[in-house]
């Protein structure tokens, strides 16, 4: 759900571990898609989970598992849907809801009914407008460490994460001060190919904000990725970060 603010865009979304996040995002940085991912772990389970729009799950059987079978059960708001690669070397999991999925992979067989049922004992999953959440019945046996979402447009990748899970990567030297919070400058990891594409330029680049509650890492796609180059110079980047700003609820 999102209403346009001048330049700039409030963006009202739910992580997947169910906190709100609230955002305002200069429209220079184009109109997001709204991803996720979040993990877990616990005894006997470490698993992790990716959120899409509802549909995307379709392309499992058609092109990451070419002609993978697939077994569909009905369950409360959503349906759980099995694939599994014809050779058995690997599967996967979708919560598939009316407007939001998650999905997961095995890296082998698929689990048979029971074994399904016996996970998703372990979690709840609900769908709603401003996404899709996936949280464990109990905190004491599964924690859920990792939350990450994830906002996609033609020309830029977006990932917001709780503060608290970040500030242990950030650097030690203060960064750059804006309204939405601190700015770092990073370099990406690229080929070489790539990162002769991208020199000289914003695309070179990674741009961390953290805020009191959130932090935001930005990267622009360009010619590395097979997109056209962005006008903006690096100041007009950083002016339009200065916009950027969000919030992670509890």
């Amino acid at each position: 759900m999102a209403a346009a603010v001048g330049t700039s865009r409030a963006v009202s979304l739910i992580a997947p571990s169910g906190a709100p996040v609230e955002m305002t995002i200069p429209e220079a940085f184009g109109s997001f898609r709204w991803y996720g991912s979040t993990r877990f772990s616990g005894p006997r389970l470490t698993r992790q989970f990716f959120f899409a729009p509802a549909g995307e799950h379709r392309a499992v059987p058609t092109h990451v598992l070419p002609g993978a079978s697939r077994r569909a059960t009905p369950m409360r708001g959503f349906d759980a849907i099995v694939f599994e690669a014809r050779d058995r070397s690997d599967s996967a999991l979708v919560l598939a809801g009316p407007q939001h999925e998650a999905t997961t992979f095995f890296g082998g067989p698929a689990p048979d009914p029971a074994g399904v049922a016996s996970m998703l004992s372990s979690f709840r999953f609900t769908d709603a407008a401003g996404g899709a959440s996936l949280v464990p019945v109990s905190d004491l046996l599964v924690s859920q460490p990792d939350v990450a979402v994830i906002g996609r447009s033609e020309m830029a990748t977006l990932i917001v994460r709780r503060a608290t899970d970040v500030l242990p990567t950030l650097p030690e030297w203060a960064g750059f001060a804006l309204p939405g919070g601190e700015l770092w400058r990073a370099g990406r990891v690229l080929g070489d190919r790539q990162a002769a594409l991208a020199a000289g330029t914003p695309h070179q680049w990674r741009f961390i904000l953290a805020g009191e509650s959130l932090a935001m890492d930005l990267v622009l796609l360009g010619p590395e990725s097979g997109r056209a180059a962005t006008t903006m110079s690096e100041d007009d980047v950083v002016d339009a970060l200065g916009r950027l700003s969000g919030r992670w609820g509890r």
